[in-house]
């Protein structure tokens, strides 16, 4: 049987929406500005595509607009399979998305996955290099900042994934998803180029999740090979007008952005403070480690029942023991702590090495 998404009462830190008290009136000016005819023609992307590239920085020939960055990683995934002799290589930092697995097997694109120490990005930047130096002519996938841990890669080892994506023909993608947290929100979109695509998403950093909107940007092209068979057709057209119009609020975004990262940094001290030990971070969330998966899995129900619904990650190598929530408003996050607290302390002791009492 299908899988299908539900939502329930609970506060959502799970999914890392944009979660914030001001984020609703945003997206209801955008709203206002979706015409009927959005809804009853079929989508004319032209003028439409011409403004989201100069909200960007970007040529329209330079990108191409997806229902979303899964469908963005697809596309990737079948032309890197049909332009390779043999079946190719994804070299894919892990911990990453589960998408990137799941659209390799379908195109048949064997992966070697490139892992970390927990929380060490510039041990998993020399590792991603040295399997580049090591190979000719595979698919690097790495997203900056980490989903789902958090930890940005050094500038040095994105410049030195670029230079040998030109020197020994990979083709090098960088998922953006969360830039918006952690910096300018087109200072990775800078990076296309020979070898180089970036694919940015606006479902966290513009609140439109429920639209899907992502941006894939790269060299005219590959961007016009990626688009074969109409697939920037596929976005509605009022996703598309949404997008337009989030895309030229930026300003009123950008305050939003700021408090979540002083939510971060803040409930990151909290957490220190209490003697755990917070991931590093760049999103829009704190993956923190707070005992083994037994404890993981107490702390999780006990928040759930407490009307939070946060994400257990012991599922994921490297990350077992941890949790992830959503960083939202100050209000949220506020209450969210002191519940996280009294889910740690009434989980089972055996487990509950370095928790606050």
């Amino acid at each position: 049987m299908t899988s299908r998404r539900t939502h329930d009462a609970r506060t959502n830190l799970s999914s890392n929406e944009l979660t914030h008290p001001d984020v609703g009136a945003v997206l209801a000016d955008a709203l206002s500005r979706v015409a009927p005819e959005d809804l009853r023609r079929y989508p004319v992307s032209g003028p439409p595509i011409v403004e989201v590239g100069e909200r960007l920085g970007l040529a329209p020939e330079e990108f191409v607009l997806t229902p979303g960055s899964d469908v963005a990683l697809r596309a990737i995934c079948s032309y890197y399979a049909a332009t390779r002799e043999g079946p190719g290589t994804l070299l894919l930092q892990y911990p990453n998305y589960d998408a990137w697995e799941r659209q390799a097997a379908l195109s048949g694109v064997p992966v070697q996955r490139v892992v970390t120490e927990r929380g060490d990005p510039a041990q998993q930047g020399e590792a991603l290099c040295t399997a580049a130096e090591l190979t000719t002519g595979a698919l690097i996938a790495v997203s900056v900042p980490n989903g789902p841990a958090g930890w940005v890669l050094p500038d040095e080892t994105l410049d030195r994934l670029a230079a040998l994506a030109r020197e020994r023909g990979h083709l090098l993608v960088i998922d953006a998803c969360y830039q918006a947290f952690d910096g300018p929100v087109d200072a990775l979109l800078r990076r296309r180029g020979e070898g180089v695509l970036v694919v940015q998403t606006l479902s966290k950093s513009h609140g439109l999740a429920g639209a899907r909107v992502a941006v894939t940007c790269g060299e005219p092209d590959l961007v016009a090979r990626l688009a074969v068979g109409g697939l920037e057709e596929t976005v509605s057209g009022p996703s598309l007008a949404v997008a337009r119009a989030a895309l030229a609020d930026g300003a009123r975004y950008e305050p939003i952005w700021r408090e979540v990262r002083e939510n971060r940094e803040a409930a990151a001290r909290t957490l220190r403070e209490w003697g755990l030990e917070p991931l590093p971070s760049g999103g829009n969330f704190i993956t923190v480690r707070v005992g083994g998966p037994d404890r993981a899995a107490a702390v999780v129900a006990r928040l759930s029942e407490e009307g939070y619904r946060v994400r257990d990650l012991s599922g994921v190598s490297t990350l077992e023991g941890c949790v992830r929530f959503t960083v939202a408003g100050k209000d949220v996050c506020e209450d969210f702590l002191t519940a996280l607290r009294a889910a740690l302390a009434a989980s089972p002791a055996e487990a509950a090495a370095g928790a606050p009492s």
